[in-house]
């Protein structure tokens, strides 16, 4: 056969044969899956300084970390005969055989971190071993070694990373700028501090060749609350004050740390982090159930705050995933899940009705002096705004106090106790808020929020207790589909009857509504069991039928409650109040909007210059 006829030389085939990459060649290789961005070199080496046992580690870098990186530890150091070993790849003290593996305790282990940076930057470790009175180093100039040389350095470990990716333009220009890479670094310090609040964390900026000035300085503790300290100085916002303690243990899962109040949430999930057995891990899984264990309270596109530490028997995760070491695998994920669920759901039966501080100090910052009225025209009182303005006021107050009113519950022949945590109403205002009063707070309730969520609870308790009351309809709805739809709805029949919609085939084409949730009292038939389909095919395929279900419960809620708009007399409102403080979660709707605000007496007094 004659190869050149394919437009295959001789010459072709010869570049096209297999040959062993150099060492420097497949060691900068290998480096791009370890070392991304100079965050990435300098989580590798902070994890390494833990290891080591420093309690005190600080941290340098100029031009994002591109041009300079430096890590100092005060940790038991590396030995003279071990220091080329700790820049050569697979080289590690934390595992020696294979077994190992499954039983990983360190952050480090791979032994591929030190290698992966010397091979694509300038390179110095300087270390003391604490065995020893004699300090040492050695230097790495992108993969090439340079001899054991004796050093100044008095104590633990200093690496120092210069022209990180110089050697590979193509790696460099894919960084981002200065400030984005620094942000980057800020975020790795973060994590690892979080994590162990014990060490104390330095971080510095050198800035056009002036001294470093400080980005971020966390000082140890090993007092009892010395995580919840941590939190304080690493996120520097209303997070602990909006908190829940978790603390949960069960089948060999911890679960410890804390979450945020359901009304205390963001658009993305960066305040959400995750620690198993005290390694931080990027996790959609983890993410995911912890939305989904707060099931109804959260808002669908809200995300919770988060700083979770998990920890599980090593045998039952892997995480030897990736080389990051920021992915793992857990062996039993759905046991993590309810567990998780677990976590949250205890944590949110303690001080419940206190954790939304936020709320308030943005309900007294909309509240605005008007600017004085000295120059402002009289207002003249009979006049065709006045009257406009006196309509719409009845038209959107529907209850008013009555002149000899003294804004007591003696007017309406009732007492305030100490049950009576949302008061007695007083007002009701556009159309949609009940105003009530306590002993010393204003009270604000969203009259459909908060009914939604009562009619769920009730919903909820009745599938648990003797399954949804069914309501037959005097005159059967008819619904038309195609055949093909009638047949994936009726494969849902059983659990619409679940759902307390009672369904069956009309001819080819068509679906008979029989009866509805008798608690939704009058609603579209039609409307409710197109709203239930869409929600079925909508759910999140990690949730459980359990869970799937109540969802569909929190949709039909709202079909039922009490809607925007629709004016309530006195006994309306207290009633409504009262059935809120008897309804768990009554504190938020479905959908995770909060249902009621407090304003205290101390504080309206100071908007009003009262001391």
């Amino acid at each position: 056969m004659n190869l050149e006829n394919f437009g295959v030389s001789s010459e072709n085939l010869e570049k096209n044969r297999i040959r062993q990459l150099d060492l420097i060649t497949s060691n900068q290789i290998a480096a791009g899956e370890v070392i991304e961005r100079p965050s990435s070199a300098l989580k590798e080496l902070i994890e390494n300084s833990i290891d080591a046992g420093a309690n005190s580690i600080d941290i340098i870098y100029a031009n994002g970390g591109k041009s300079f990186l430096s890590v100092k530890d005060n940790g038991h150091g590396i030995n003279k005969e071990d220091l080329s070993l700790a820049v050569s790849r697979h080289a590690t003290s934390k595992i020696s055989t294979i077994g190992d593996l499954a039983n990983i305790n360190s952050l480090g282990f791979r032994g591929e971190a030190l290698a992966a940076i010397g091979s694509v930057s300038e390179l110095t470790v300087k270390s003391k071993f604490t065995a020893v009175g004699e300090a040492f180093e050695i230097s790495s100039t992108y993969g090439e070694l340079k001899e054991v040389k004796p050093s100044q350095y008095l104590e633990g470990t200093i690496i120092e990373i210069k022209n990180l990716f110089k050697s590979i333009p193509a790696r460099l220009k894919f960084l981002k700028t200065d400030r984005a890479e620094g942000i980057s670094i800020l975020e790795v310090v973060k994590k690892l501090s979080l994590s162990n609040p014990e060490i104390s964390f330095k971080l510095y900026e050198i800035k056009d060749h002036g001294n470093p000035r400080e980005i971020l300085q966390l000082s140890r503790s090993i007092e009892h609350d010395s995580l919840s300290n941590r939190i304080k100085g690493v996120l520097k916002n209303a997070f602990m004050e909006n908190s829940h303690r978790v603390d949960y243990e069960t089948e060999g899962i911890k679960i410890t740390g804390y979450i945020s109040s359901p009304t205390f949430i963001s658009g993305n999930a960066n305040n959400c982090y995750f620690f198993v057995n005290g390694r931080f891990v990027r996790d959609r899984a983890l993410l995911s159930f912890t939305r989904l264990a707060y099931g109804d309270l959260l808002e669908k596109a809200g995300f919770p705050s988060a700083i979770l530490f998990i920890s599980v028997p090593s045998e039952e995760i892997d995480v030897n995933v990736h080389p990051s070491k920021m992915e793992i695998k857990f062996k039993k994920l759905d046991v993590i899940r309810q567990a998780l669920k677990s976590a949250v759901a205890k944590s949110f039966d303690i001080d419940r009705f206190n954790k939304r501080s936020h709320l308030s100090r943005r309900a007294y910052s909309y509240f605005k002096k008007e600017p004085s009225l000295k120059n402002h025209q009289r207002t003249r009182f009979f006049s065709n705004a006045s009257r406009r303005l006196d309509r719409e006021m009845e038209l959107n107050i529907a209850m008013t106090v009555n002149e000899g009113d003294d804004g007591t519950d003696d007017a309406k022949g009732r007492q305030i106790t100490e049950n009576n945590r949302l008061g007695t109403p007083k007002a009701h205002l556009f159309k949609n808020f009940i105003v009530a009063q306590n002993d010393n707070e204003l009270v604000i309730v969203d009259q459909h929020a908060a009914h939604e969520r009562i009619l769920y609870e009730r919903l909820k308790a009745q599938k648990y207790d003797q399954g949804i009351a069914i309501q037959e309809l005097l005159v059967p709805e008819i619904v038309e589909f195609t055949s093909l739809e009638v047949d994936a709805i009726i494969e849902k029949q059983s659990m619409m009857k679940q759902l307390g919609l009672e369904i069956e085939r009309f001819g080819p084409s068509s679906i008979c509504i029989r009866g509805i949730p008798a608690i939704l009292g009058e609603i579209c038939p039609k409307t409710l069991l197109n709203d239930l389909l869409k929600d079925l095919e909508n759910l999140n395929s990690l949730e459980s039928l359990e869970d799937k279900i109540d969802k569909v419960f929190s949709s039909m809620a709202c079909h039922g409650s009490v809607r925007s708009g629709k004016i309530l007399k006195y006994e309306e409102m207290d009633v409504l109040l009262r059935e809120m403080e008897k309804t768990p979660n009554s504190d938020q709707c479905n959908h995770g909007r909060p249902t009621y605000l407090k304003l205290d007496l101390e504080k309206i007094n100071k908007l009003f210059g009262r001391t």
